[in-house]
Parts: structure tokens; sequence; C-alpha cells
């Protein structure tokens, strides 16, 4: 791994700055703008992973529980858009940790956004569809909130921070699937892969859906919108909606795995502290009809895609 430090004003980028570059969906967002030939920057966490993308493109380390350290960052690197995909990402490490999650999806994503426009910089933050409490699907973007999730209510919080500024652009996002391209701990995507190679049982809600979308086309997607002029919120999903059994079945059919282990369960089978949304799908009518394409392809199309781009070897 590179050493990484913050750069200096004299080297600002003056481009795109990614903040959760070592996360799934960040590592990814990064390389498809140096694709585009776009001068990009990016935050990685202080222990966790960070992408190898050469020199051309600078890397801060900074602690998002501590404004000293990304504001610096922030101000060396000079960015003309912002776009904050880090949190605490996960619903349960945010119920375990409250407090951190406040500190990290509330309280940095404020302090960003003041800096950003302190800046003069566009802002775009990355939400979730877990704003929504699952029981009136389809959601667009004018449809009412109510989070029904520690991390949802977090991200809602985020995103009232983030609209003060008209200029700014909140982008919700549904759950994402594909095969990270740094050392992460394994995600739901991987995790049934890996129960599928070793014919292990997979236990999988068929009533709970949501309108899935590759990571790699949520990267090109959130780049489109960095450089467009929309404002606001907007929602990119996936084409379908499909339940988490739904998913399993595809990806067991892309792999050739003929007599998957597939256990369909319902979410009152496994009762927990928060309640599981159930149909969190979310209507990209606004994205379509501003760029005259889809958000994503669909899962069948896209899992043959996620699966080359691997250098390990699948069932076949």
């Amino acid at each position: 791994m590179n050493d990484l430090s913050v750069a200096s004003a004299e080297t600002g980028t003056g481009g795109v700055l990614v903040t959760g570059a070592g996360g799934a969906l960040g590592s990814v967002l990064v390389r498809v703008l140096r694709e585009m030939h776009a001068p990009v920057s990016g935050l990685v966490s202080l222990q966790g992973p960070a992408p190898e993308l050469g020199p051309q493109v600078q890397l801060a380390r900074v602690d998002l529980t501590d404004p000293r350290t990304y504001q610096q960052a922030v101000k060396s690197l000079a960015p003309r858009v912002i776009i904050h995909a880090a949190a605490i990402a996960k619903p349960a490490q945010a119920l375990r940790e409250p407090e951190l999650a406040r500190a990290v999806n509330v309280d940095a994503t404020a302090s960003l956004t003041e800096l950003s426009h302190a800046l003069g910089a566009r802002f775009i933050y990355i939400s979730t569809d877990m704003v929504f409490d699952g029981e009136s699907a389809p959601y667009g973007e004018t449809s009412a909130t109510e989070p029904g999730t520690y991390y949802g209510r977090t991200k809602l919080e985020a995103e009232c921070h983030v609209l003060t500024h008209p200029q700014n652009l909140v982008v919700r996002l549904p759950l994402l699937y594909g095969l990270p391209e740094v050392a992460l701990e394994p995600g739901f995507f991987e995790q049934m892969l890996r129960a599928l190679e070793t014919d292990q049982p997979l236990h999988l809600f068929e009533d709970e859906v949501r309108t899935p979308l590759w990571l790699e086309d949520a990267a090109r997607a959130c780049s489109r919108l960095a450089f467009s002029e929309l404002t606001g919120v907007i929602h990119v999903a996936g084409p379908e909606r499909l339940s988490r059994l739904a998913m399993g079945q595809k990806l067991a059919a892309a792999i050739g795995c003929k007599h998957a282990k597939l256990v369909a369960t319902q979410r009152a089978q496994y009762p927990s502290s928060e309640a599981r949304p159930h149909d969190l799908s979310l209507d990209t009518t606004r994205y379509y009809t501003h760029f005259g394409m889809p958000a994503g392809l669909a899962m069948d199309i896209a899992l043959p895609l996620v699966l080359a781009r691997s250098p390990r070897r699948f069932l076949s």
C-alpha cells in the first residue's frame, strides 16, 4: 500500500474529491473518474484499505470524527466537486455504535457541507433507500421519509444539512452488489457467492424487496451526476424490484450452480431490535428523464460482467 499523506495546497487537484475512497463504492468511483480523465483525489480512513491507483491520484488519510484532519485535507486538495461517500453504512454497526455513527454520518457531513460551500465547491451526498420505512414503495424523490433504523435516521438528518444549500445534490442509492476492488469485510453479495461456491445452505428473505444496483453502474451514475447541474434529491437504482431470494437465484444461475441450497425465509423468522423494511424500491424517473437512460443494468445482464472483472474463477 502506498504511503498516504495530505497533499500541499500548491498541489490541490481542483477536480473531484471522493470521501470514502477506500470503500466498496468509493474505490470504484475513483477509478471511474480516472477513466474519464477527470482530476480526482480521495479521502480514506486512518486504518482502512486504499485503492492502488498510482501517483496521479492524491489520497489523504483522515479521521472523520476529527474535523481538523479532514478539513485540512479538503482545503489542501482544493476540489471543485466533493462526492461524500464515506459513512458508517452497516445498520447493525450504526445501532451498536450510535455515537460513532452520528459523528461520521451526521456531524462530518454537516461540517463538510459548510466547508464545501465556503470553497465554492459542488457537494454531492451519497444517501440511501433506508430513509424510507418500506411500506409504501416505490418511492420517488418527494415521497415522505420515515426511516425505521438508526442508520436511516442518521442519513436522513445528514440529508437535511446538505440540502440547506440549494446547489447541492443528494443521491439515494439502493442495495449495491458486486465484488469490491479493495480488501473489505465480505458484504451481502460476496457472502452469497461464497456460500454457493462451497455448497452451503443460503437463507434469503423472500419478503424483503430492493432495486439493487451494480457497483460499477452506481459509480458511473454518480460520475455523470458530478458533472451535471442537477440539484436537490435524485434516486439512482437498478431497473428491477428483487427480493434477496431472487438475487440469490440469479447469482446461482450466473455461476452455473444448478443445485444451490437456497432457503426461502421471512423477516418475521428473524426478530431484531430494528424492523427490516419490506420494500424499499426506488423510482428513478427523474434520472431517466434527465439522462435518457436507466441508471444501471438488469442483474441478469450485469452479473456476467461482475464475474468477468474478478481474477477469481467461479463455478461453471
